[in-house]
């Protein structure tokens, strides 16, 4: 709405500079939301960086049409590849770790990538020395009037490899297995991706009306693929505790930092008083003969777990009673070679 009234009714740039914060707003709360959220330590560093990425696209295109500068502009401009070559490349990482244990690492062959990513990097970033990727017919360097060379080609050409390479990691990790089921809802912000990016070069007008954007929307994209990825499960996230514990055996509790319960599995109820876990001191405290009481500090908050021990308390019963056994066995032994060796010493005398 701000946009379109920015265009049409309000025309002062204060309109513009609060879209461009609501923008950046957004895309730091889902930074800060894969950072509490994402388990995987790689799959959160390479989310983040995207994300940050996104946030200096828009903070670049912010300033680039906020200042009157046709040098400053044009630098500006360049540094938008920034964003548009590492986004894809970072892409392609976190879809080979999709599905991975929370200790996968990359192999080191995909470090690779970087190389061609920097060198295309620094073929956009010395343009004006060159002139490879982007030519200006008039002989004025800015972004009003230009013509795209051979260099640029390369550039897009790199940047649909690694979007395209993404992209069949996900569709392929997207079945199920063992089964003809898909996850399809990883599939959904990319095909609108492709919808928009028509509509958007055929000027359909309503799509300029609601997201002429072309950044925005596109960072818009990137990020609703990878959330869903992270809802349908195929990123690991620290979500879905209540399904969870409703399938577990094991009697666990979870508590925030005043001990008041968040979580309690099915074999844990009624959970323990708010009370009782304040008068705990130790990580192990013994509630029975057979049962102990285990807690874990979290981030924010605790996680208690009753743990069985009778199996082992009847395996130490078990030891006891052998070494009775073999201590008896050893007396008697004992007693019988004593005997033998008075009988040798009276035949002897």
């Amino acid at each position: 709405w701000l946009r379109y009234a920015s265009r049409t009714v309000l025309h002062s740039p204060v309109y513009n500079h609060l879209r461009s914060g609501i923008y950046i707003f957004l895309l730091c709360a889902w930074c800060h939301s894969v950072r509490v959220r994402i388990v995987q330590t790689q799959v959160q560093r390479y989310l983040l960086a995207i994300s940050m990425l996104m946030v200096l696209w828009l903070l670049l295109r912010s300033i680039k049409f906020s200042i009157a500068n046709t040098d400053a502009e044009r630098w500006l401009w360049y540094f938008y590849y920034v964003p548009i070559l590492f986004i894809p490349m970072l892409s392609v990482f976190v879809s080979q770790s999709l599905g991975r244990p929370e200790d996968f690492h990359l192999p080191r062959w995909t470090k690779l990538l970087y190389v061609p990513t920097v060198l295309l990097l620094l073929l956009v970033l010395t343009n004006d020395l060159h002139q490879r990727v982007f030519s200006f017919p008039s002989g004025i360097l800015s972004d009003a009037a230009y013509r795209y060379e051979r260099g640029y080609f390369f550039v897009l050409g790199w940047e649909l490899f690694c979007a395209a390479l993404s992209l069949f990691m996900i569709v392929a990790k997207c079945r199920i297995p063992h089964t003809k089921r898909v996850r399809w809802l990883p599939l959904v912000p990319f095909a609108l991706s492709l919808a928009y990016v028509y509509a958007y070069a055929e000027k359909i007008h309503w799509v300029w009306v609601l997201a002429g954007d072309m950044t925005v929307a596109q960072c818009l994209m990137f990020t609703g693929i990878f959330e869903s990825c992270i809802q349908c499960g195929l990123i690991q996230s620290n979500r879905g505790y209540d399904e969870l514990l409703e399938a577990t055996t094991l009697p666990v509790q979870i508590t925030d930092e005043n001990f008041c319960t968040k979580h309690a599995s099915a074999t844990m109820r009624p959970p323990l008083p708010q009370s009782e876990l304040r008068q705990i001191t130790q990580d192990t405290v013994q509630l029975d003969d057979d049962t102990l009481l285990k807690r874990h500090k979290l981030r924010r908050g605790w996680a208690f777990w009753k743990e069985d021990v009778s199996e082992l308390n009847q395996l130490r019963q078990e030891l006891e009673l052998t070494c009775d056994e073999l201590r008896d066995v050893g007396d008697v032994l004992a007693a019988e070679n004593a005997q033998h060796a008075r009988l040798l010493k009276l035949t002897e005398e």
